[in-house]
């Protein structure tokens, strides 16, 4: 039986939102319907984002993988008007290579559906310097099933939007893997190295791997960049970097997002940038972010290495570890954690935040910091140095945690050493989440277990593959 602390849990319970149902529905189907589910609604205030919803009648199939002419991809595109549904699923061939620029897409909420399997690749690396697909309508873009790889966006003397995927307003992307791609712009800002939205971004089971943005200017969003929001779900984004060839700092080298952010079930890793490696935040009217049930690891910066978050911050079930960075202080009294940093007081419960290493700090591990009058109300969490305020519970024990390794369910995660030192860091499940990071089959909370801190649950009960318990 493991020891749990447990301070102000009743008020804590009385103001958490269940979001049990949410949980379940977000892994198993890729059609939920809005991009902040009303379960989280006391959580996180965004407008919904209508996502591709059941069956749909195909307006237009694809029969061919040849980058032009009667049956293609491109022509679809060329004659697509609001509304269709353009089926790529019943194709022989697996992959369409562009040989002749972008596919451009001028109508509103067009949807592009690939084979079940996913086994259907979108390649640009023949179209040198330009993005996979260029969407310049309305309303949202829906992307199933398919590989977009090769989009290289090149501007001189403007901005280099999206490398693979650009959509001017709203984008939502279920079973999608970004690979290989970068925007670069020369006498301008890149922003969005895979992946940019001008409006809404909505990524379920879904990469964003080896991309990057590249700019004499403003360089952002090395994998993700979002304008007007960012839903992230049992999602990846690793392997990106942000870098501005003159003394104009690179934010974000996995995760720009500005407006309302859900991050939840999702991993982002081994990315950097000259600020914020891993996820940069940023506000927009005051509209809390949270993360839930996710993994931010291995990031580097020259300044916060982890995760920035500009507005409050509401952080539960999650680990943060090994990232990196080597600027300290910027001498006016602010301290720049490696793993996180916050600007407001926001909420944390039942969080490892662990091993982030700042090269300048005076400390050990520089593990969170925060703003003047920042910190976190909350508790049941493991911080290795707190230099902003934590709950008064709070361990600060090494969690001894294991390399980010595939462990089981759709992204990568740290998994605890189990045993005594760990069994006496009692956890908490506020949301009542039905499922830890990994998804349907790892329970937050098994029979006879106490909930545990950080992303993943070890269980009594469950025997790992790779031998832990």
């Amino acid at each position: 039986m493991k020891t749990t602390i447990r301070v102000n849990a009743a008020k804590r319970r009385a103001l958490a939102v269940c979001v049990a149902a949410f949980c379940s529905a977000a892994v198993s189907d890729l059609s939920a319907s809005v991009l902040a589910p009303p379960e989280l609604s006391a959580r996180v205030d965004a407008p919904p984002l209508q996502v591709l919803q059941g069956p749909r009648t195909p307006t237009a199939t694809i029969t061919n993988c040849d980058d032009s002419g009667t049956g293609s991809l491109r022509d679809a595109l060329a004659a697509a008007v609001d509304g269709d549904f353009i089926d790529l699923a019943q194709l022989n061939c697996s992959t369409i290579s562009l040989t002749t620029g972008s596919l451009i897409l001028g109508a509103n909420d067009v949807a592009l559906v690939g084979p079940a399997d996913g086994k259907l690749t979108i390649d640009a690396s023949g179209s040198p310097g330009y993005a996979v697909i260029y969407d310049v309508g309305g309303g949202t873009l829906h992307l199933r099933n398919m590989t977009l790889t090769g989009g290289s966006k090149y501007r001189s003397g403007n901005t280099a939007h999206g490398g693979c995927v650009y959509a001017f307003a709203n984008l939502d992307m279920g079973n999608v893997i970004v690979d290989g791609c970068s925007a670069t712009a020369n006498g301008g800002s890149a922003l969005g190295g895979g992946v940019f939205a001008g409006g809404q971004l909505y990524m379920k089971g879904s990469t964003v791997t080896h991309s990057h943005t590249r700019a004499t200017g403003y360089a952002s969003g090395g994998g993700v960049y979002a304008l007007g929001g960012l839903t992230m779900l049992y999602s990846s984004v690793s392997r990106s970097y942000c870098y501005s060839v003159t003394s104009t700092p690179g934010f974000g080298g996995g995760v720009f997002a500005r407006g309302p952010a859900l991050i939840m079930g999702s991993t982002v890793s081994d990315s950097n940038a000259i600020r914020m490696g891993g996820v940069a935040l940023a506000d927009n009217g005051g509209i809390p972010a949270t993360i839930i049930n996710s993994t931010i690891s291995g990031n580097t910066a020259l300044e916060i290495g982890g995760i920035f978050v500009r507005q409050q911050l509401n952080l539960y079930n999650s680990t943060i570890a090994f990232n990196n960075s080597s600027i300290w202080t910027d001498g006016a009294s602010h301290y720049f954690a490696a793993g996180l940093y916050i600007t407001v007081a926001g909420e944390m419960d039942s969080t490892i935040i662990s091993n982030n290493v700042n090269s300048a700090a005076p400390f050990p591990t520089a593990d969170l910091t925060g703003a003047a009058g920042a910190g976190f109300n909350g508790g049941n969490n493991n911080v290795g140095f707190c230099g902003t305020a934590c709950p008064t519970d709070t361990s600060h024990e090494d969690p001894g945690l294991h390399a980010l390794q595939d462990n089981g369910g759709p992204t990568r995660t740290h998994i605890p050493t189990p045993g005594p030192t760990w069994d006496v860091f009692g956890g908490t499940n506020v949301l009542n989440l039905q499922w830890e990071q990994r998804g349907p089959g790892f329970p937050r909370q098994s029979v006879g277990d106490f909930p545990e801190i950080g992303a993943v649950q070890v269980n009594s009960d469950i025997i790992f593959a790779n031998g832990f318990n």
